[in-house]
């Protein structure tokens, strides 16, 4: 198998102070959650910001300073990923700003459906306009898929030439309207995929089961209180490394090394996706 990589998600939309003291909210608390995460084993960081409030944001001004605090912490290898779903009901163009810092990696939720109580809305136009400003910023998709169609769609851009290069999705279970956490929906997912895709999975929820499984598959892992809050039953996590530690050691068990930052781009062939993002623009 390939190493393993662990991405961190420390913050994400939904998690509040109510439902754990230890979240990170501001650019600097984040930063500093990412930094401890990195040094567990961290190779990738999927960020997400607030505002003053402790409400999503997708204030450009707030990413860059959060991005820049994380590199001033951990350097430029660590790989960065940021969301286009960080706040529900904007424009096309508020969700697309900041491609402006053309990070790493940028989410690409290629699909919509009922998430709790309101509509996570992800029309094909929209898609295409994201997908057209991640080329134009060469930034590569990470291609989040809640159910099979998503998937469809996301072929759908591939064959528009809106999508190039080595495919990488996030299987996304456990959300409100989107595919159960079950292994089997799990394995389901994985079959669904085009061949070549590198993968890996999300857990909102049977998430050490979800992650275990992923790992004895050869897919990658994303943790952080983003996607749950506690390191065992009833327990709270007190930072996102603990949740990153609990997933170097059960990929010690499996005889799977963790991947370094710079291993990491060279396993999602991110230098690969670029060039072939240029060439489809030229």
């Amino acid at each position: 198998m390939e190493k393993l990589i662990i991405t961190v998600a420390p913050t994400g939309t939904g998690t509040t102070r109510k439902d754990t003291p230890y979240v990170p909210l501001t650019p600097k608390e984040i930063a500093e959650e990412v930094h401890l995460a990195w040094k567990a084993g961290a190779a990738v960081a999927h960020l997400h910001v607030r505002d003053e409030n402790g409400l999503p944001s997708m204030d450009v001004e707030l990413y860059r300073e959060t991005v820049e605090r994380v590199k001033d912490k951990c350097g430029d290898e660590l790989i960065i990923s940021l969301t286009s779903a960080g706040k529900h009901g904007l424009s096309d163009e508020e969700r697309m700003a900041f491609l402006q810092l053309a990070p790493d990696f940028a989410s690409l939720d290629t699909g919509s459906l009922n998430l709790r109580e309101i509509v996570f809305m992800n029309s094909p136009s929209t898609l295409r306009k994201l997908a057209a400003e991640m080329q134009k910023y060469n930034v590569k998709p990470e291609i989040e898929a809640f159910h099979p169609g998503m998937i469809t769609n996301a072929m759908k851009l591939v064959n528009e030439g809106l999508i190039t290069g080595p495919l990488h999705f996030q299987i996304v279970l456990g959300a409100d309207g989107g595919m159960p956490a079950t292994p089997k929906d799990l394995l389901f997912m994985v079959e669904s995929l085009p061949p070549g895709s590198s993968w890996g999975s999300v857990a909102f929820e049977n998430q050490f089961a979800i992650n275990t499984m992923t790992i004895g598959m050869g897919g990658d892992v994303r943790v952080g209180m983003e996607d749950h809050v506690y390191i065992r039953p009833g327990v709270l996590a007190k930072t996102n490394a603990e949740l990153v530690e609990r997933m170097v050691n059960v990929a010690y068990e499996f005889g799977r090394e963790v991947a370094t930052p710079a291993e990491a781009r060279k396993i999602l062939q991110l230098e690969e996706y670029k060039a072939a993002t240029e060439i489809s623009l030229s």
